[in-house]
């Protein structure tokens, strides 16, 4: 059997593999990470007039693609968050006393205990990748979701027309 991955990577792809089980164990599908497709993209770049050519069918095909792409960035969202709080706990264990020895606020006592372990300025990196992935994708979840609202209350628009 193979050795695992001690890195704070290989750490973090275990995690990630754990939970990704986990997901598919109550019944989301197997996450990917490019799942929006040019559909999807034309639906979200058409402006006012090109909206309102649309068919009752389209309206509802893009309200349908367009929620499931506010599920899959809040799932990315959830994704990223859910790396940044391990990473953060997994740092604070592993400096754990070592800030001692340095003088300052306990911030930069915590700062240099950090910088002098390699393990250590690995996970804050990676922490703060992710935490940038997350709050790029801050709020991005519910404009999807509103975009999807739009088309679907334009449908019912045209219906009752």
């Amino acid at each position: 059997m193979a050795e695992p991955d001690k890195t704070p990577l290989g750490r973090m792809n275990r995690i990630d593999e754990i939970l990704d089980e986990y997901e598919s164990s109550i019944g989301l599908s197997k996450f990917k990470e490019k799942a929006i497709d040019d559909e999807v993209k034309k639906y979200l770049s058409m402006d006012r007039n090109q909206i309102e050519k649309l068919s009752v069918q389209e309206c509802g095909e893009a309200a349908l693609m367009l929620g499931g792409l506010s599920f899959h960035i809040q799932r990315c969202f959830n994704r990223e968050m859910s790396r940044v709080n391990w990473a953060d706990g997994l740092l604070k264990k592993t400096i754990s006393g070592e800030e001692l020895q340095y003088r300052g606020s306990w911030e930069s006592q915590y700062n240099q205990a950090i910088k002098n372990n390699d393990y250590a300025n690995d996970l804050l990196k990676l922490k703060n990748y992710a935490k940038q992935r997350a709050d790029r994708l801050t709020y991005l979840a519910s404009s999807a979701k509103n975009m999807s609202d739009l088309y679907k209350n334009l449908q019912m628009a045209k219906v009752m027309k």
